[in-house]
């Protein structure tokens, strides 16, 4: 079936009931904690998503390109009744109002927001891949995943994130720093 035809048709199904979603943030550029405040707040303004929880955010490497400062990231529990496409539109809309520039893939950015989990949706679409493709191999994702839902089983891995969790290597991309909390309520 086509993924536009799936996006079409699951869009009316879940237009009166939520779908649980997973975002990861990341920012290295600026005011790294400022800009993961200000992209949850402008979350927090959409009429169609609802804030669930937010992870701690916790400092980390860089990976892909290493000569670059250094990550705040963590990972927000959203309830949404957008469609995978238009979240993705919502999302890259708000790193560009937060001050997101283009540059090199995997270089320093303002703010990153990923769409990680979308309910148990399988997806690939040269646009979009959900389940994220590569959280399974990243701590700094699955880390403040697992505080928010370590029981959450993931759509293809049939592990719950706290196990995809702890059967990663050693030199899986590690954290440096301790927790920070965000400003950000959810009330």
């Amino acid at each position: 079936m086509r993924s536009d035809l799936v996006a079409t048709i699951r869009r009316s199904l879940f237009e009166s009931s939520p779908i649980e979603v997973f975002l990861g943030l990341g920012s290295n550029v600026g005011n790294r904690q400022g800009h993961i405040d200000q992209a949850l707040a402008q979350l927090d303004t959409e009429n169609q998503i609802r804030i669930d929880s937010i992870s701690s955010i916790i400092e980390t490497s860089p990976i892909g390109w290493a000569d670059q400062p250094q990550f705040l990231n963590g990972v927000v529990k959203i309830e949404t009744a957008l469609s995978p496409f238009d979240l993705l539109q919502t999302i890259k809309h708000i790193e560009i109002q937060v001050g997101r520039k283009k540059r090199r893939r995997w270089g320093p950015r303002e703010i990153d927001l990923d769409i990680l989990i979308y309910g148990d949706l399988v997806l690939e679409h040269p646009q979009l891949t959900i389940p994220h493709p590569e959280m399974i191999h990243r701590r700094f994702v699955l880390e403040p995943f697992s505080e928010i839902q370590p029981d959450f089983v993931h759509p293809t891995q049939n592990r719950t994130i706290r196990q995809l969790l702890l059967q990663l290597p050693d030199d899986a991309v590690s954290l440096t720093k301790p927790l920070v909390q965000t400003k950000v309520s959810t009330d």
